[in-house]
């Protein structure tokens, strides 16, 4: 599940990346913004890699 959401935030930085170069500046932060949520920020909460030192 967690390696889904990290290719559906790559999808959408893509998307964000290209909609800047057709200068579609709105659709452009908007999808990298989405992008960093769905990325990083859900899967953490979702059940990411534990914080903090390993045993």
């Amino acid at each position: 599940m967690l390696i889904v959401l990290w290719v559906i935030a790559g999808i959408l930085a893509l998307s964000g990346v290209l909609a800047l170069f057709r200068k579609e500046y709105k659709w452009g932060i908007v999808f990298l913004i989405a992008a960093c949520i769905v990325g990083p920020m859900l899967t953490a909460f979702l059940g990411g890699p534990p914080a903090g030192p390993r045993s």
